[in-house]
């Protein structure tokens, strides 16, 4: 009797999954290989394939210039992000107690708060001294996204390390700054990793706060919108199918990262 009530448990489960599963999945694959289509407009699935789509949002001037614009505000994002969350996420593990959870709800705020607010706000403050607009808007912009990310993966990654490790490398004659180096550094390396995974990702898909500021440079995500608004073109697939492929490829390497650093760890 209890093992057919595992059993219906475990189908239940399993087929609740596969639900799920094809839920997320399935529109992304469709999209996927609509990107492929050659003809001169979006259906499914396509009467023809080829690349001919993915080749013109390389060589079209605006839709080249949208994609330099996110990979450059991504790039210069993520490791700033990087420096300023794992910097608060020291502060927050190591900090005095007093107010701590004060300072961890202010700092992750960004990540709760609904991006159309922060995006009127960003606005109001960065017009007055014209960064609207610009790269140097756009990162700052990026980074209030970015850095609760990194708090959130280096804290975790500091919650679970073993503070006897450094102790022990100080007792030897190391010094502070060569025991966080060698010692702290490596053991919280998944947590930076995963953290840079999820700030280049928020960076290049953001598409609301940068919509306040962005006025004639477009983002891909900006440019994807302002496209929809005359016609769907299968160029739109393309961007989204490679979007989805890079999102893809950094998912595979934070799983294949965090497991390493795990075994290494262990």
């Amino acid at each position: 009797m209890k093992e057919s009530r595992e059993g219906k448990k475990g189908a239940f489960v399993t087929i609740t999954a596969c639900v799920v599963l094809f839920f997320l999945v399935v529109p992304q694959i469709i999209l996927l290989i609509q990107s492929f289509t050659a003809e001169d407009y979006l259906m499914f699935p396509p009467q023809a394939f080829g690349i001919r789509w993915y080749a013109f949002i390389f060589t079209d001037p605006e839709w080249r210039e949208a994609l330099g614009t996110s990979l450059i505000v991504a790039s210069i994002s993520t490791p700033v992000a990087l420096l300023l969350g794992t910097m608060a996420a020291l502060a927050l593990d190591r900090g005095p107690p007093a107010g701590r959870k004060f300072l961890r709800g202010a700092l992750l705020s960004p990540m709760l708060l609904p991006h159309v607010v922060l995006g009127m706000a960003l606005y109001r403050v960065l017009l007055p001294i014209r960064l609207d607009d610009t790269i140097p808007g756009f990162v700052g912009a990026h980074l209030l996204l970015c850095v609760p990310y990194v708090v959130v993966t280096v804290g975790a990654s500091l919650e679970s390390f073993d503070r006897r490790f450094e102790e022990a490398a100080q007792s030897l004659g190391a010094s502070p700054f060569s025991a966080f180096v060698h010692i702290v550094l490596p053991i919280i390396r998944p947590g930076i990793f995963a953290g840079a995974i999820f700030s280049f990702i928020t960076s290049f898909d953001e598409f609301i706060v940068t919509y306040f500021l962005a006025t004639r440079n477009f983002t891909i995500p900006i440019k994807i919108f302002s496209s929809l608004s005359y016609q769907l073109e299968p160029s739109i697939a393309a961007v989204s199918g490679l979007t989805l492929v890079l999102t893809a490829v950094l998912s595979g390497l934070l799983i294949t990262r965090g497991g390493y650093g795990r075994t290494g760890q262990a």
